[in-house]
């Protein structure tokens, strides 16, 4: 008799070895030790042993079946203390960290990962040493499944230009990446790229720096008429705030230390204080601000707003006590801006530093999350700190190299897979100087297909999404937009309890849906004002409907 069950035990075996090697761990006491880096017992681990890294280094020599994206992570334990360390491949590096913990935990470095097949050199380099680790694995996943980008903004009803400009951004996220350049002086990187390279860049950074604080030689407007000039010619402006000390003690921003005695001691930690000088000299240098803001809103202007970088670096006065100032300042700004002022035009962008999870002022604050990187002479995609924002993030927030020492080759972007939105190195030697850029990498990616310049943008006031965006199957407002006002009003936009919501028309019923367009709550109502519990609900972004027609109003689950 035939054993017609042969095919099938091979068909079998086939898939399993095909599932082990695309889910595979490498054995830390089977990698090459140097430094110190020993093995030691440890029957709960996978191999029943595992590598006291001390003062040593590991490398894995890493063999892929496929090109693909991966998913890598790393079981180690942290005894001695909390820890930092370096992992590397391929020429790329990245900073980690453990918390103290004698037992060990899996902790994904880097998602999605793009790694082409055959091997790989892998190596656990020092920083501050001192782990215990199991092993690394690599999981391969599908590229479908790196992104699940929020589709609308943080603030309710964006203006039509703020959301043909996030959509502009959603299409190519991936696809291209935008070219930036930050200034000191009106357009002053803008014309000396265009004068050297023959093209500009899409997005201007530039700086309320100097604006509020009445100097003489300078004209507070100026950041006002670059950003409007810039998107007159259908560029990105990117807005951002060197916030000198608000108390006028000082002209600095950087913190005072041991290194920079002449910096300011402005106390962030009284923003919790309304009664306090310095939460009412923030307050006023909010509201100027706001002032600036409002008149692009009132041209019609969107912008991407990076307020508060590099928090948790500390070394400004804004991260120099702490996260919860930090993020205390972060919500006061967005609720003077938006909920008070009712600026609608804002992209607002976190930049994140290594180790800020504490410092993260959420996902109802935040519409991308940039990074800044100073890097001399790397002009590689950053390709890990890529995917392991990526995984920190959940795949729910475009990523940016908000500011960089040196730019990427554009060869290395589209290798790694590295999807930045766009990139922007910092003004003078940064874009000039051939130590940090030299003139044919800025000619080469000016040239790609990939990197987009100012010649090449689109009407940003007029864009229309190209992508298609799978909607929920109820209309939540994300794409049912027609009109820019919805129906009816609903606040307060930070809900702790109640919304109430009123028209100028007779309502019959009213939806609430969370932001993957499920719906959580309906109730009957009846007239022209409304109240609706959102007691039971988790903190989390939620869309309100009625059975009137017109856009959904967006709030926030406090």
């Amino acid at each position: 008799m035939k054993n017609t069950y042969t095919p099938l035990i091979c068909l079998v075996w086939l898939l399993l070895c095909s599932l082990q090697a695309y889910s595979q761990k490498y054995e830390a006491e089977q990698a090459a030790l140097s430094g110190g880096a020993a093995k030691i017992a440890c029957p709960g681990c996978s191999g029943g042993g595992a590598v006291a890294q001390g003062e040593g280094n590991l490398t894995f020599t890493v063999t892929l079946p496929a090109a693909g994206f991966y998913n890598i992570s790393i079981r180690a334990a942290s005894p001695a203390g909390d820890k930092i360390n370096t992992f590397g491949i391929g020429g790329n590096t990245l900073n980690f960290s453990l918390k103290k913990d004698a037992a060990y935990s899996t902790l994904q470095l880097v998602s999605a990962q793009k790694l082409a097949a055959g091997q790989h050199q892998v190596k656990i380099t020092k920083s501050w040493g001192w782990i215990n680790i199991d092993y690394i694995a690599f999981e391969a996943v599908e590229d479908t499944h790196r992104f699940d980008l929020n589709q609308t903004l943080v603030a309710p009803n964006p203006t039509r230009e703020a959301t043909a400009l996030y959509n502009f951004l959603l299409d190519n996220y991936g696809d291209k990446i935008i070219s930036g350049a930050m200034t000191l002086n009106s357009f002053d990187e803008s014309d000396w790229l265009k004068e050297n390279t023959g093209k500009e860049p899409a997005l201007l950074g530039i700086d309320f720096m100097h604006s509020g604080r009445n100097y003489t030689w300078y004209n507070d407007e100026t950041p006002i008429h670059d950003a409007k000039t810039w998107y007159g010619r259908n560029g990105i402006p990117a807005l951002m705030w060197h916030w000198r000390d608000p108390s006028r003690q000082t002209e600095e921003f950087y913190t005072q230390n041991q290194s920079k005695p002449e910096g300011t001691a402005f106390d962030v930690s009284k923003v919790s204080d309304k009664s306090s000088a310095e939460y009412k000299a923030m307050l006023a240098d909010i509201d100027y601000i706001a002032g600036m803001l409002k008149k692009l809103q009132d041209e019609h202007v969107p912008v991407i707003w990076r307020p508060l970088h590099e928090a948790a670096g500390g070394w400004f006065w804004w991260g120099a006590k702490g996260p919860e100032p930090l993020k205390a300042l972060w919500q006061l700004l967005y609720d003077r801006l938006v909920n008070h002022h009712g600026l609608r035009n804002l992209i607002w962008v976190w930049t994140r530093e290594p180790n800020d999870d504490a410092w993260y002022p959420g996902d109802a604050y935040v519409d991308i999350v940039g990074r800044d990187i100073y890097r001399e002479g790397d002009h590689g995609s950053q390709t890990l700190e890529f995917g392991e924002m990526n995984s920190r993030y959940g795949g729910k927030k475009m990523l940016t190299l908000s500011e960089v020492g040196s730019i990427p080759d554009v060869d290395d972007l589209i290798k790694d897979g590295a999807a930045w939105s766009w990139f922007m190195p910092w003004y003078g030697g940064y874009t000039r100087d051939s130590k940090h850029n030299s003139l044919d990498l800025w000619k080469k990616l000016f040239a790609h297909e990939y990197v987009l310049t100012l010649d090449e943008m689109p009407e940003l006031r007029t864009y229309k999404r190209q992508d298609t965006a799978a909607g929920p199957s109820e209309p939540t407002g994300l794409w049912d937009n027609g009109s820019e006002k919805p129906a009816f009003a609903a606040y307060p936009t930070v809900v702790e309890a109640d919304l109430t919501i009123s028209s100028e028309r007779r309502m019959e019923t009213v939806a609430i849906y969370n932001a993957q367009g499920q719906q959580v709550k309906a109730q009957k109502v009846s007239g022209t004002k409304a109240s609706v519990s959102f007691e039971g609900l988790s903190s989390g972004i939620y869309f309100v409907k009625t059975n009137l027609n017109g856009a959904a109003v967006r709030v926030v689950k406090k």
